[in-house]
């Protein structure tokens, strides 16, 4: 039964912070950070917990734009991790206008980010404030999380420890549907070869082309995975291989993923097109190194978190668009299919059956802490990492859905301070899909790099071997 004056109170203590949460969101979406370079996001946040009364350590465990936030009025109750994200996408700088318009920033937050660290914030805030004034004793952990764009900062933070003493973890996303998600999603394994020849003028005919082995490498990469690995996806980009065609390249970097459901799968499939790799440079007679970024597992389902996060979204959602929210995002929409009528999900749901094909680096650590996440909707026909994502991020026709997650996230926080037993069984659900299972630590690269020159990975130009 719904408790009627806790309900109140969350309602009241969001009215309190609605402006604030509005114009971070505002603030986060106008001044976009690629990820481990989000300097003023993540002091943009931490400040904001500090102002709340949160314990508030910046740069935790040699991660500059990592932070730990903290309220606790007891040792007698579980301690709620709640996450927050706030990096941005390279290339996807648009302006909050129904149409391709692009801005001369180098990022943007083509993934609702800006949405993401202020929103689950926001959800801890009231939380505190309602366990005060209601006399509840409070554990409340906010984690800032940097560098999730590319499936970095929570391996980075799990393994240096910033995870124990956690019992449960909350997050929420924007996506295509309204609900409470307790499936899988894909774990991605990514790193960087680097090939190396050398540099000649284009019109000599030359066996140690770096460009040529790359090329190899891609095309024999996709034919390995098509024929051996046919549910692993194969994803990359060659973000350095020369200014001109009248030069041949000395070197040629390939920033590439392998990705699919079956993680030890997975890490087979990687492993392949490594040995794949290094066969091709001796065949070119190029050298050959490789850099790994980051690996994880996708989400490990917790139905039990999964449920009491629906209950909470049932007495706040769905969301509460108005027309002119609506006729926004038609607007776009019509932007990248003429004539077409949005689809958009305006009912709420709990969500485990099938699978989600993204990856999130805190799918990693749902292996060993239960983590229960909300979505909100946005229009199906809106691709997310796209530069229609980032125009919706900054218009306020984007807020509703996360208000929703804000205060459902804040009522699940009260819940699971109130009723310990939930997380007790949401553990137990946790030991039961992991019996037998051996975890390791993650592998995790370019940590020097991303932690102290961050700007020489965005270039493309980092060694950490």
């Amino acid at each position: 039964m719904a408790d009627n004056f806790l309900i109140q109170e969350i309602n009241s203590e969001f009215l309190k912070i609605k402006n604030s949460l509005s114009s971070m969101y505002f603030k986060q979406w106008n001044d976009p950070e690629l990820p481990m370079m989000e300097n003023n996001s993540s002091k943009r946040l931490s400040n904001w917990l500090k102002r709340n009364n949160f314990l508030i350590k910046n740069g935790i465990y040699k991660i500059p734009t990592a932070f730990k936030a903290t309220y606790k009025t007891s040792n007698n109750v579980p301690n709620i991790c709640i996450l927050a994200e706030y990096d941005a996408l390279p290339g996807l700088a648009n302006e909050s206008v129904p149409k391709k318009k692009p801005t001369d920033q180098i990022s943007g937050h083509g993934c609702g980010h800006n949405h993401i660290g202020p929103t689950n914030i926001a959800a801890a805030i009231i939380a505190s404030k309602v366990s005060k004034k209601l006399n509840i004793p409070a554990n409340i952990t906010v984690l800032g999380c940097p560098a999730e764009e590319i499936l970095w900062g929570k391996i980075a933070l799990f393994n240096a420890g910033a995870f124990s003493n956690i019992d449960c973890i909350l997050t929420s996303h924007g996506d295509y549907q309204n609900g409470s998600i307790s499936r899988p999603c894909q774990s991605v394994i990514a790193g960087e070869i680097i090939f190396e020849g050398v540099s000649s003028h284009s019109g000599k005919i030359n066996n140690l082309n770096s460009l040529l082995a790359a090329e190899n490498f891609i095309n024999s990469a996709k034919k390995i995975i098509q024929s051996k690995y046919p549910d692993i996806l194969f994803r990359h980009i060659i973000r350095k291989a020369g200014l001109i065609p009248t030069i041949t390249p000395d070197e040629t970097r390939v920033w590439f993923a392998t990705r699919g459901f079956d993680f030890d799968k997975n890490k087979k499939s990687y492993k392949h097109i490594l040995n794949l790799a290094k066969i091709l440079s001796k065949k070119n007679k190029t050298s050959y190194t490789h850099q790994i970024i980051s690996e994880t597992r996708g989400y490990l389902p917790n139905h039990i978190l999964g449920k009491e996060l629906y209950n909470s979204l049932k007495i706040f959602g769905p969301p509460k668009w108005s027309n002119k929210d609506l006729s926004f995002m038609q607007k776009l929409v019509n932007q990248l299919i003429p004539g077409k009528k949005m689809t958009l999900d305006k009912k709420i749901n709990f969500y485990n059956q099938g699978k989600d094909f993204y990856g999130q680096d805190d799918g990693e650590v749902s292996w060993r802490i239960p983590l229960g996440r909300l979505n909100w909707a946005y229009p199906e026909e809106i691709p997310i990492h796209h530069w229609a994502w980032t125009a919706l991020s900054g218009n306020r026709a984007s807020y509703q859905g996360p208000f929703m997650v804000a205060k459902s996230l804040s009522h699940s926080i009260i819940n699971l301070l109130k009723i310990p037993e939930i997380i007790s069984n949401s553990k137990k659900e946790l030991d039961k899909r992991t019996k037998g299972i051996k975890l390791l630590n993650p592998n995790l690269g370019a940590f020097k790099t991303l932690t102290k020159k961050p700007e020489l990975f965005w270039s493309a130009n980092w060694y950490e071997i």
